[in-house]
């Protein structure tokens, strides 16, 4: 009787295993749907996993990438600027080869990058709001398309001093200071065949990323 039970449960266990892959295919069918049938605007609001897979991330890693996000980049009630370009820098580095980090997660957990990532524990000393898993939505897109130099891969807090006085300025909208840096990586030179960098210019001010329309302001 108990060999005829632990073959029950063995037997359902292995149909549980089986059945994993097609339900997480079905559910990303459904988030693609979902994503594909609707506006920004609807997007915004959309749950955490959604906005997750839209951007070929786990939830648990595009929660860690929102709540940096929403420590290091500025609140504004006019824009997200500030906030997506802090996710492009992070997007920059993981592509760049110049970087010794492949993946957004390991990307933000390097030590001394970040300060409200401890560089012991790794841990994120911040939380996250609509507006900060936005503006990684926006990030992937802007650097997709190459609205963003790909060669934006260092800000601060403090200005265009310091580590940025070696660097050429290239954007600031009202919280960091971002700078781009030269690169000869694979990733650079055939996304910006050419680039030079005295040619760089900063973002005018009508580079202002704004939330969707009708939304309001959603940050913690």
């Amino acid at each position: 009787m108990v060999k005829k039970v632990i073959s029950a449960l063995m037997a359902c266990a292995v149909l549980f295993i089986m059945s994993e892959p097609v339900l997480a295919n079905a559910r990303f069918e459904r988030y693609e749907m979902m994503w594909n049938d609707a506006t920004d605007a609807e997007r915004y609001f959309m749950p955490t996993e959604v906005k997750a897979y839209a951007c070929g991330l786990s939830t648990a890693d595009f929660i860690f990438f929102a709540r940096v996000v929403e420590g290091e980049g500025a609140d504004d009630d006019y824009n997200i600027t500030d906030k997506v370009l802090v996710a492009a820098t992070v997007l920059n580095r993981t592509n760049c080869g110049r970087w010794p980090t492949r993946t957004v997660i390991s990307t933000l957990q390097r030590p001394g990058q970040f300060e409200v990532v401890d560089a012991e524990t790794h841990e994120v000393h911040a939380g996250r709001s609509l507006d900060s898993e936005w503006s990684i939505v926006i990030a992937y897109r802007m650097v997709e398309n190459l609205e963003i130099d790909c060669h934006m891969v260092y800000y601060n807090a403090y200005g265009f001093t310091g580590y940025s006085r070696a660097y050429t300025n290239y954007a600031f909208f009202g919280g960091n200071y971002f700078s781009v840096i030269p690169c000869t990586c694979d990733y650079c030179t055939q996304r910006m065949p050419g680039w030079v960098e005295d040619d760089v210019q900063m973002l005018p001010d009508s580079f202002v990323v704004l939330r969707p329309d009708g939304v309001g302001p959603n940050y913690r």
